[in-house]
């Protein structure tokens, strides 16, 4: 399921490089970073889920805040920076 927009998807590949093409040789390779960005998010938040320490409706401390947020991100932000540093030697 796409839950990036194409224009988003856009937006994101041009900040990255606004020189490179994006073709639909083997399909839309645009819409398929859109895809793949989505799931991505879905990541994201199973991973905020997983690191909550109280189950939903179960009182103080249930509900996802921005700090948890930030230090799930932060915590994956590093691990895919290290995984393309490593790509590159």
């Amino acid at each position: 399921m796409k839950r990036v927009s194409d224009v988003q998807a856009k937006k994101s590949v041009r900040k990255a490089n606004p020189d490179r093409q994006y073709g639909n040789k083997d399909g839309d390779a645009l819409a398929h970073f859109a895809t793949c960005s989505g799931k991505l998010m879905d990541l994201l938040a199973q991973y905020i889920e997983d690191e909550m320490k109280v189950e939903p409706k179960g009182g103080a401390g249930c509900r996802v805040q921005k700090k948890d947020v930030s230090d799930a991100y932060g915590r994956m932000y590093v691990a895919i920076r290290e995984f393309m540093d490593g790509e590159k030697e």
